[in-house]
C-alpha cells in the first residue's frame, strides 16, 4: 500500500450509548467512515452498557474508551477524557452534545480544533454555562458547529450571531436499504400509529396517548405503538390506564429491529415540544410511512407532501388529522409514496461523504 498520506486521526465524544438518534450517527460514522483515510476513537462519557448501538460500535473496528462518568467523581471523568486524547493524539475532535466541556482543557493545550454537531433546538441545546463556553469557543475559532438541519443552522445564526465565526450543515443519516419495505395500501380501517422516541418529556407522548383516545371516539379500529422507553414509562402506564385505551396501545421498549415495527405500521406520529431534526421521521419515511408530526425544529425540512405538520401541544388538531389519515387511504397511500421518495437524499453514504469533507477540512 502507499504510504504517501498518514490517516487523519478523529475523536469522537458522546455521552453515551444509550439508545437515540446521537448515538446512532456516531455508530454509523465509525461504521461506515472511510478506514484508509480515517482513524477513530470514539469517547462514551458513561460506563458501557448493553446496547444494540454499543454492539455496533464494538463491531465496527474502531477504538472505543469510556470514561467513566456516574461510577466515578466528575474530576476523574475529565482525566480520563484527557489522558485517553492524549494517548491517542487526534488531529480534529468531534463532539456531541454537552460532552465538548469534558475536552476543553485538552483543544485548549493542542493545535487542533473541535467540530460540534448540534442536534437539538440551539436555545435547548445545554445549560447556559455550557453556552457561554461554546460561544467562547466559537469566537476563538477553536470551534466549529455543525447544524442538523436548516432550521437549527439559522437558529444558531441567531443564538450566537456575535460568536459564530462559521457554521456546517449535515444532514442526518438513514440506512435506506434496511428501511424500506414494500407496502400493500388498502382501504382497511384498522389503521397502526408508530411512534418511535424515547419517554421524556421533550416528547411529549402524553399529548399523543390524549389524542389518540380521542382520535380512537370516531375511528375505533386503530391502535397505537411505541418504540422507546425512558424515565416516564410508568406515568405514561398510568395515563393509558387512565384514558381506557390498554387494549389498543403497545409498549414494545427499546429493540434492536425497529424497520421491523415501522414495516407492520400504517403511520408515523411524533407530538414533541421541540426537536433537532428527527433521526426516526427519516427511517419512518425511508420504510414509505406518512408522517403526522408537531411542526417543531428541521421537521418542516423534511415533512413536507409526505405528511401533516400541527402546532406543538394543540392535542385535538393532531386527533382531528390521525382521523382524517385513517379514513383518508388515498392521501396516505400519496404521502406513503412521497416519503419514500424523499428519504432517498438522506441516504447515509451522502452523510458519510460529508463528515469525511468536513474532517478532513478541519483536521490539523
Amino acid at each position: 500500500t502507499e504510504q504517501g498520506m498518514s490517516k487523519k486521526k478523529i475523536a469522537v465524544l458522546l455521552p453515551s450509548f444509550s439508545i437515540g438518534g446521537t448515538e446512532n450517527m456516531v455508530a454509523h460514522l465509525a461504521k461506515y467512515i472511510d478506514k484508509d483515510k480515517f482513524d477513530m476513537l470514539v469517547v462514551s462519557l458513561a460506563a458501557p452498557m448493553d446496547t444494540h448501538v454499543q454492539s455496533l460500535l464494538e463491531d465496527s473496528g474502531v477504538q472505543i474508551a469510556y470514561a467513566m462518568k456516574g461510577k466515578v467523581k466528575i474530576w476523574k471523568v475529565f482525566f480520563n477524557v484527557n489522558s485517553e486524547l492524549q494517548a491517542f493524539r487526534p488531529d480534529l475532535i468531534h463532539s456531541n452534545m454537552y460532552v465538548f466541556a469534558f475536552c476543553v482543557p485538552y483543544l485548549l493545550t493542542h493545535h487542533i480544533k473541535l467540530l460540534h454537531t448540534i442536534h437539538n433546538k440551539p436555545v435547548n441545546e445545554f445549560k447556559d454555562k455550557y453556552k457561554k463556553l461554546i460561544a467562547w469557543l466559537y469566537q476563538i475559532n477553536k470551534a466549529v458547529p455543525v447544524a442538523i438541519s436548516h432550521i437549527v443552522e439559522k437558529e444558531m445564526k441567531e443564538l450566537y450571531s456575535k460568536e459564530l465565526k462559521r457554521i456546517e450543515r449535515v444532514y442526518n443519516p438513514v440506512e435506506i436499504s434496511k428501511f424500506y419495505t414494500e407496502r400493500k395500501y388498502s382501504e382497511k380501517k384498522n389503521i397502526t400509529f408508530i411512534n418511535v422516541a424515547r419517554f421524556m418529556k421533550q416528547k411529549n407522548q402524553t399529548l399523543l396517548l390524549e389524542a389518540f383516545a380521542e382520535a380512537k371516539n370516531q375511528a375505533p379500529d386503530i391502535n397505537l405503538v411505541f418504540v422507546g422507553d425512558g424515565e416516564l414509562r410508568s406515568e405514561l402506564e398510568k395515563k393509558i390506564e387512565i384514558l381506557g385505551i390498554r387494549e389498543n396501545v403497545f409498549l414494545a421498549g427499546n429493540v434492536h429491529n425497529v424497520n421491523e415495527y415501522l414495516a407492520k405500521a400504517d403511520i408515523f406520529v411524533l407530538s414533541s415540544d421541540y426537536e433537532g431534526l428527527p433521526l426516526s421521521i427519516l427511517e419512518a419515511m425511508a420504510a414509505g410511512l406518512p408522517i403526522i408530526s408537531t411542526n417543531v425544529g428541521g421537521v418542516a425540512d423534511i415533512v413536507t407532501d409526505n405528511g401533516i405538520l400541527i402546532p406543538p401541544k394543540d392535542g385535538h388538531r393532531l386527533a382531528n388529522e390521525m382521523v382524517k389519515l385513517v379514513l383518508n387511504h388515498k392521501l396516505r397511500y400519496e404521502m406513503g409514496c412521497n416519503s419514500a421518495r424523499n428519504a432517498k437524499q438522506y441516504d447515509s453514504s451522502e452523510f458519510i461523504a460529508q463528515y469525511e469533507s468536513l474532517y478532513m477540512k478541519y483536521a490539523k
